[in-house]
């Protein structure tokens, strides 16, 4: 539905982005509506903030889409982003 193909969009639009301007990131895995990426820790900041801003307006809808994210060393120890 809508929802897989907002992701479709927003992973070509992620990737295009570190591929450009991150090319030390990496997409790692998709799982469901989550993207896990590789990225350095210097480039944290940087890139959060840029994919935030890309997966927000992927599509424009009534109800605006919101994006967390979150980081760490592995799944049980994360540390959300602001």
């Amino acid at each position: 539905g809508p929802a897989a193909d907002i992701m479709k969009l927003a992973m070509i639009r992620v990737h295009e982005a570190l591929e450009s301007d991150f090319k030390e990131s990496k997409i790692l895995l998709q799982v469901h509506d989550e993207l896990v990426i590789t990225v350095p820790k210097k480039d944290l900041e940087s890139v959060a903030k840029r994919i935030r801003s890309d997966m927000e307006t992927i599509v424009t809808y009534a109800v605006p889409l919101t994006v967390s994210i979150e980081y760490g060393d592995n799944w049980q120890d994360q540390t959300t982003f602001n």
